[in-house]
C-alpha cells in the first residue's frame, strides 16, 4: 500500500504522491486558497436573490433561445465586474503591500468587516432576509426593473438592460462581501507571482464565484423548475467569509509569510 511521504526541503514540504511525483505544498496551496474564497464569496445572498427572480420572470417566455442570452448575459457580465474590480485592486496591492503601515491598515480592514460578516450572519439568525445591504425599496425597484426588461418587445434592449442590472447589482454586491475579493488580490500581491499567474488566479477565483450560479441557472433552463440555494446556506456566507477575514487579517499582521506559504 502507497503511504505519502512528507519531504522537508530548502524552501517547502513537499508530499511524495507516487503516482504524480513529489509536490510541494506551496504550489497547491495558493489553488485551494483561491477555491475556497472564490466559493464562499459566490455564496453572496445579495445576488442570489436577484439570479433567482430573474430566473422566475424568464419562466414567462415562450423563447428559450432568449431566456439562455438573456441569463448568460447577466451571469457573465457579473463575473466581468468583478473581475475589473479584482485587476484594479491587483495592480493598487501590489504598491500598497510594500508600506507596512498601509498592510497594517488593509489587516485592521480585514478584521472589522470580518467582525461585521460574523455580527451579520447573528443578526440573520432571526431573519428571512439574506441580504441586509438592499432594503425593502431597493428590492421592490429591482424587482420592477427585471420585469421591465424581460417584457421588453426589443431583443437588444433587452440585453442592454440585462448589462445594465448586472452592473448596478454588482455594484452592490462589492458592498455585501468587499472585504473577500480585496483581501484575496492583496494576498496575491503578496506572492509575488507572474502576469501570467495572476490571471490564472483570478480567473479561478471567478470561476468557482460564478460557479453555483451557473449551476441554478443551467438547472432551471432544463427543468424549467427554479430551485435556488436557500437563506438558511447562504446566511452561512457571511459566517465563514467573516472567519476567513479576521484570520487573513491577524496573519498579515504576525504572519505575512504564511500568506505567501513560505511553510
Amino acid at each position: 500500500m502507497f503511504i505519502p511521504i512528507c519531504v522537508y526541503g530548502m524552501d517547502s514540504y513537499s508530499v511524495d504522491t507516487g503516482l504524480f511525483g513529489v509536490v510541494s505544498l506551496k504550489d497547491v496551496s495558493l489553488p485551494i486558497f483561491t477555491i475556497i474564497l472564490g466559493a464562499v464569496d459566490g455564496f453572496n445572498p445579495c445576488a442570489m436573490w436577484i439570479l433567482i427572480f430573474l430566473i422566475t420572470m424568464m419562466f414567462s417566455m415562450h423563447d428559450r433561445k432568449r431566456m439562455w442570452i438573456l441569463g448568460l448575459t447577466f451571469i457573465f457580465t457579473s463575473g466581468f465586474v468583478y473581475l475589473c474590480f479584482m485587476v484594479s485592486w491587483l495592480s493598487l496591492a501590489s504598491f500598497l503591500n510594500s508600506v507596512t503601515l498601509i498592510r497594517f491598515l488593509i489587516a485592521s480592514f480585514a478584521v472589522l468587516f470580518g467582525m461585521v460578516n460574523i455580527y451579520r450572519y447573528i443578526k440573520s439568525l432571526n431573519s428571512d432576509v439574506g441580504c441586509d445591504v438592499t432594503d425593502k425599496k431597493k428590492r421592490l425597484k429591482i424587482m420592477e426593473r427585471i420585469k421591465k426588461i424581460v417584457t421588453e418587445k426589443s431583443f437588444l434592449l433587452s440585453i442592454l438592460g440585462i448589462v445594465l442590472l448586472a452592473f448596478s447589482v454588482n455594484l452592490i454586491e462589492l458592498l455585501c462581501s468587499l472585504g473577500i475579493p480585496v483581501m484575496f488580490t492583496n494576498v496575491l500581491a503578496m506572492n509575488d507571482l507572474s502576469a501570467l499567474e495572476y490571471v490564472i488566479y483570478i480567473g479561478l477565483y471567478l470561476l468557482f464565484f460564478l460557479i453555483d450560479d451557473i449551476l441554478i441557472f443551467v438547472i432551471a433552463m432544463k427543468t424549467l423548475k427554479i430551485k435556488g440555494i436557500s437563506n438558511k446556506y447562504t446566511k452561512y456566507s457571511h459566517l465563514i467569509g467573516g472567519i476567513i477575514m479576521v484570520l487573513l487579517g491577524i496573519l498579515m499582521v504576525i504572519k505575512p509569510e504564511w500568506l505567501m506559504f513560505n511553510f
